[in-house]
């Protein structure tokens, strides 16, 4: 009773993932780990944050829980770590989506990378993965040019959804800096727990 269908690079992986979320009818969860702001989205679609911000304007819940590394690991590249900066970002966007931020142990990275489209519901569809939002151009099948990094989601509706349904639930609930006055956006109210 599961459909799994592999997505293989960025710009057919993105595509069908930006298709689902202007599909959804209740719901999109996002967990991502290398977040840049800039990254753009195939097809015209703009930034995650513009996809993101049109479906909360359709009334959707829409949440995203992000990697926060410690201090010491902000080299890895561009991460959004929820800094001021971040935030004001997000205040100049009006966006109104909820955020969490979520550390791993010190000196290991929460490399986990997931959407969830209308958690619960029949038409339930999971996205799980290893591409990052971080290219400035998205990576196309057959490498042109050479030079870019090869990687794969999988799309998954059926059951087996319900895993990628529990386990955003279980991280979100946790997440390790839901109580700090920078670890939510846009308040804790918004960013509320999930049953």
């Amino acid at each position: 009773g599961n459909l799994l269908q592999p997505l293989i690079d960025a710009v057919p992986t993105f595509t069908r993932i930006a298709d689902a979320v202007d599909a959804a009818k209740a719901s999109v969860w996002v967990v991502a780990a290398f977040l840049w702001p800039a990254f753009r989205l195939p097809g015209g679609r703009g930034t995650v944050f513009d996809l993101l911000d049109r479906a909360a304007a359709r009334g959707l819940d829409v949440r995203m829980l992000v990697w926060r590394p410690e201090p010491g690991m902000y080299g890895l590249g561009k991460v959004f770590v929820g800094t001021e900066a971040d935030r004001e970002l997000l205040r100049s966007r009006g966006s109104r989506f909820a955020i969490r931020w979520d550390r791993a142990h010190p000196g290991f990275a929460q490399h986990q990378k997931s959407w969830l489209i209308d958690a619960g519901e029949p038409t339930e569809t999971a996205f799980v993965g290893g591409i990052n939002l971080t290219a400035s151009i998205p990576h196309v099948p057959g490498h042109p040019g050479g030079g870019q990094v090869h990687d794969v989601y999988v799309e998954i509706a059926g059951p087996a959804a319900s895993d990628v349904h529990h386990n955003f639930v279980q991280r979100w609930n946790e997440a390790s800096e839901r109580l700090a006055d920078d670890g939510v956006w846009p308040n804790a109210d918004a960013a509320s727990d999930l049953p």
